[in-house]
């Protein structure tokens, strides 16, 4: 198959990697089945349902998980290539962009989430809470968040503001530096989850996840640039270096977790499977139909929105008498019901929301380009005296 061209690297507007959207919608089914599994199984009482092996596999290597780090890889392979510093004002038309596209969705999952995962339950969830969801921050001051993959969102957030200091310090087209930024992390995180295996915690368990997502992420960035691209002068070095430290999560690290803590539930399992996903959906398998394409359009809000679904019937479900037709179905009947549940309220949710939000943005940063532009064309005219001009008019033409 045709490697990404050089413009797709450098975020041309009119490319589009079709396999990256069949990962994104791949991604968020893994998470809604491992939801779904966990909180059904037991829908009938303490026998589980039939189909309890669906929740069985996706318990035992952690799904949801998986899904998630192949989110956080398309986002290192695809954000960093969005940012354009040859373009006028790249920094605040990059931040106008991705505020558009991740908060207007967000925002709306907000009181969505609150009714279905707390207030039809009767569990607390007052203003204070709502407010600071508002702001993506209730992690940090220990609020409750209306829904617990929240966290995710906060991580993309974190690594777009990453984005940004790597672009002002001219680092996000050195592979050499981001390789070293990205082993950092990874560092960081093994040395905590060293320390945990011997029962002297170097520091809280989102604290070292954070550094490791950041780390992922960055893998992304550099798959991209140097392995997937394979462009002829690129830094053989920094691509060894890419190399191992996908070796690393693959293999070293799953291999140590395993032998240290059993394989069961394991998040470092998790990661390696995750980042095997991604690898062979970008190189090797590469999907890419209609409905793919579709689908990964709006995973942002099959992701956002599937908790609403399925806390909403598994709510209705709990008020049928026990041992009733609606409450003793095969567990992949629920699974089946709650996809297409959601993928309704996604292309819904996407049709008025994303959609309008991501022209509105795309618009303002045009915008904000355009008079970042007309200023900087002006600047000299307007900040250099006439007679030094002619100066360097006369030395450019000479030395030409």
């Amino acid at each position: 198959m045709a490697e990404v061209s050089a413009a797709a690297a450098r975020g041309a507007p009119d490319t589009r990697l079709r396999y990256v959207d069949a990962l994104r919608a791949i991604a968020a089914f893994l998470v809604l089945w491992l939801h779904v599994g966990d909180s059904f199984l037991h829908l009938d009482g303490a026998t589980p349902l039939r189909g309890a092996w669906l929740q069985g596999v996706a318990s035992s290597v952690d799904l949801g998980r998986v899904g998630v780090v192949a989110f956080f890889l398309i986002s290192g392979f695809v954000i960093p290539f969005s940012m354009r510093p040859a373009q006028p004002a790249p920094v605040r038309s990059f931040l106008i962009k991705r505020f558009l596209r991740i908060f207007p969705a967000y925002w709306l999952s907000i009181p969505f989430g609150a009714a279905t995962g707390w207030w039809l339950w009767g569990r607390e969830f007052g203003v204070a809470d709502f407010l600071v969801n508002l702001t993506l921050l209730q992690d940090l001051f220990g609020m409750r968040a209306a829904e617990g993959l929240y966290w995710t969102l906060l991580v993309e957030v974190v690594f777009y503001g990453l984005c940004v200091v790597l672009l002002l310090t001219r680092s996000l087209d050195r592979p050499r530096r981001l390789l070293a930024l990205a082993a950092a992390f990874g560092s960081v995180y093994s040395l905590a989850l060293v320390a945990h295996w011997f029962g002297r915690p170097l520091m809280g368990k989102v604290a070292a996840f954070g550094f490791l997502n950041l780390s992922i992420m960055l893998c992304g960035t550099l798959y991209r640039r140097l392995i997937l691209e394979d462009e002829p002068q690129g830094d053989r070095l920094a691509r060894a270096g890419t190399i191992a430290l996908f070796g690393y999560y693959l293999i070293v690290l799953p291999c140590a977790a395993v032998w240290a803590a059993g394989f069961a539930r394991n998040a470092t399992i998790a990661y390696a499977l995750g980042m095997l996903l991604f690898v062979v959906g970008t190189r090797f398998v590469r999907i890419q139909t209609r409905l793919t394409d579709w689908l990964g359009r709006i995973s942002y809000s099959i992701y956002l929105f599937h908790p609403v679904v399925f806390m909403s019937l598994l709510w209705l479900l709990s008020r049928q008498p026990a041992g009733s037709w609606w409450r003793t179905q095969h567990l992949g009947v629920y699974i089946a019901v709650v996809a297409a549940l959601t993928v309704a309220l996604a292309a819904l949710v996407y049709r008025w929301v994303e959609r309008p939000c991501i022209r509105l943005g795309h618009r303002l940063a045009r915008s904000v380009q355009e008079r970042a532009g007309r200023a900087r064309t002006a600047a000299p005219t307007a900040d250099v005296p006439a007679a030094a001009l002619a100066s360097v008019d006369s030395a450019a033409s000479r030395s030409s």
